[in-house]
C-alpha cells in the first residue's frame, strides 16, 4: 500500500511541476509581449531603413530609397496602420504568360513575406504590413526581400533562400 501511495505521490508531483512549467512560459511570454509591445512610427522606419540605403527624396507619406541603384519606396498611411516597401521589376508589357504562371508559383513557395504584384503597367516587389506592429528585424527583412525579389526576377524567383516547407533554395 506504501508503494502506490509513493507512486502516486511522484505521479502527482510531475502532474504539478509540468502544470506549472506551463504557467511560468505563458506568464513569461505574456510579460515579454508586453515589454516589447512598441509601437512603430513612420519615423522609426526611416531611421532603419536609411541604415539600409541611401536616401534619395522624402515626400509627405513616402520615402524613395536607393540600394545598389535599384529604387525602393518606403509608403506609409499612419491612420490606417499600414506600410509598404516596394521596387519595381520590369514593365507588365514585357511579361509573358509564362512569366505571369512563374510569378503565381513564386508567390506560393519562393516569395516568402515580400510578393510580386502588379500596378500601373508595373510588375513590383511589394511588403506590405501592419505598421504598429513591425519589429526592428522584420522591418531589415522585408527590405532585403523585396530587394530578393527585384534580383531573383527570372531566375529563382526567391525572396529568400528558404522556401515555404522548409526547404532550402
Amino acid at each position: 500500500m506504501e508503494i502506490g501511495g509513493v507512486f502516486f505521490s511522484l505521479h502527482l508531483k510531475t502532474v504539478y511541476f509540468y502544470f506549472m512549467k506551463k504557467v511560468l512560459t505563458f506568464c513569461t511570454m505574456t510579460v515579454a509581449i508586453l515589454v516589447s509591445g512598441q509601437e512603430t512610427t513612420f519615423d522609426d522606419l526611416k531611421l532603419i531603413l536609411a541604415r539600409e540605403a541611401t536616401v534619395d527624396k522624402e515626400e509627405e507619406n513616402v520615402v524613395h530609397y536607393s540600394v545598389d541603384q535599384l529604387p525602393v519606396y518606403l509608403i506609409v498611411d499612419e491612420d490606417a496602420n499600414r506600410m509598404r516597401l516596394m521596387s519595381p521589376v520590369v514593365e507588365t508589357k514585357d511579361l509573358s504568360e509564362e512569366d505571369l504562371n512563374k510569378l503565381m508559383e513564386s508567390n506560393f513557395d519562393r516569395a516568402l513575406d515580400a510578393k510580386y504584384a502588379i500596378s500601373e503597367g508595373i510588375l513590383w516587389s511589394v511588403y506590405a504590413h501592419p505598421l504598429r506592429e513591425l519589429y526592428k528585424d522584420q522591418i531589415i527583412d522585408a527590405f532585403n526581400q523585396v530587394r530578393n525579389l527585384v534580383y531573383n526576377y527570372g531566375t529563382s524567383y526567391a525572396s529568400t533562400t528558404m522556401l515555404f516547407g522548409g526547404e532550402g533554395g
